[in-house]
């Protein structure tokens, strides 16, 4: 039996579509790849956020271990943009809209162009720098780590970890709700310890891989290391965003927001949103790499990564303001 969407992505401008162009045939396989976890679930409730967690760890490791091109990551881009939005979509019919979304004044409908521009300037940024070659990765990659938004490396990780921080654990560095079994560590991260991130999961490899090369070039350059960190005289320092970004979760997916999950959805999107951490962290660590070592190659896998995440925010967001769609069935033939 194969598996396929039945259904529609997000709205999308003509300017988004010319760089992460809508490939429902790559979802459809990787729909089919990801039925055996599926099946695996606590509840169907949570099988849209599954598969965008799952999808962004399988098309993460590829990239990491240098086997993708620039031709192929706009593709796998729309991918994961899609399930976001399908993601968010899951969430509002199941559980209401959250209370983020009033208490942030978020009021946007379709087509989203506000959103979708700032994704078009920053893919069609990656995209031209990924076909200029590694060296052009390499420059520009000290201004893509001080994006002090979910398209930043460094902002991506604290933030994606620092909010599974808040669901789990007990005041005061958490806002676990007294109906949820305690999670002691299910992330650890925090604002002292920059770029360190533990998981109660099985760590994949390609992050190994990454962690490694990241402390290697660390222990060789300490210096360029902390340059890297503290950039130039005009430059944020990229403990302070990564320390903002740990904080935010606090504004955003703490309290009350969750209170009325259930249990299974709640620990499903603890699952997934770890794992989907997995790949950001990678692309942060190479990052590293690339500046301290002076690696054009690592530079690229890094802005490939990174590109790959770029609608994965925004994605969410679309899903849960675009009130007027439904969720997509996934049909087998």
């Amino acid at each position: 039996m194969t598996l396929h969407i039945d259904g529609d992505g997000p709205p999308l401008l003509a300017e988004l579509a010319a760089v992460m162009p809508a490939a429902p045939a790559l979802v459809d396989r990787l729909v089919a790849e990801f039925a055996p976890t599926a099946a695996t679930m606590a509840t169907p409730q949570a099988y849209w956020v599954g598969l965008n967690g799952w999808m962004t760890d399988r098309l993460s490791g590829p990239i990491m271990r240098g086997t993708v091109s620039a031709d192929e990551v706009g593709e796998q881009a729309w991918a994961i943009l899609a399930s976001s939005y399908w993601g968010g979509m899951e969430l509002r019919e199941h559980w209401g809209m959250p209370p983020v979304i009033e208490r942030l004044g978020i009021a946007l409908s379709p087509p989203f162009a506000e959103v979708e521009q700032g994704i078009v300037a920053q893919m069609g940024q990656r995209l031209a720098a990924l076909r200029d070659g590694g060296e052009r990765c390499l420059e520009i990659l000290p201004s893509i780590l001080r994006e002090d938004a979910p398209s930043g490396p460094v902002h991506g990780i604290a933030y994606n970890a620092g909010v599974q921080v808040v669901k789990t654990e007990d005041p005061p560095i958490g806002q676990r709700r007294p109906h949820r079994a305690p999670r002691p560590s299910a992330v650890r991260i925090n604002a002292r310890h920059f770029m360190r991130v533990d998981y109660d999961l099985p760590t994949p490899d390609y992050l190994k891989v990454w962690r490694s090369a990241f402390e290697r070039a660390v222990a060789a350059d300490p210096d360029a290391y902390e340059k890297a960190i503290v950039g130039e005289d005009t430059q944020a320092d990229l403990r302070d965003i990564w320390a903002r970004a740990v904080a935010f979760g606090n504004t955003t997916w703490g309290g009350e927001a969750q209170d009325v999950w259930t249990d299974a959805y709640f620990s499903e999107t603890i699952r997934w949103s770890s794992i989907l951490t997995f790949g950001l962290e990678a692309a942060g660590l190479a990052a590293f790499v690339a500046l301290i070592n002076q690696d054009p190659e690592a530079a690229t896998v890094a802005v490939l990564c990174n590109a790959l995440y770029l609608g994965a925010t925004p994605g969410w967001l679309i899903g849960l303001l675009d009130t007027g769609a439904t969720l997509p069935r996934v049909a087998g033939g």
